[in-house]
């Protein structure tokens, strides 16, 4: 349709990916917070494309929280 030919690539990561341990903090850096109370709520971000960034909230217990933080 429309001239354009499916070309077949890699498959995409489901976004319904589990986080491993080792995976837990691959790029994901803590938001500028100052003085964050250990067991709050932390933002983190994580750069996937040039200028291009995705960001969430991480509650203890998920394996992207900051482990300076646990309490």
């Amino acid at each position: 349709a429309l001239g354009l030919r499916a070309t077949p690539s890699a498959s995409p990561e489901s976004a319904t990916a589990s986080v491993t341990a080792s995976q837990a903090t691959d790029g994901w850096q803590v938001i500028a917070a100052v003085n964050p109370r250990p067991g709050a709520p932390v933002g983190i971000k994580k750069q996937v494309g040039p200028h291009l960034w995705i960001s969430t909230t991480v509650r203890p217990g998920d394996p992207r929280y900051p482990s300076d933080l646990h309490v």
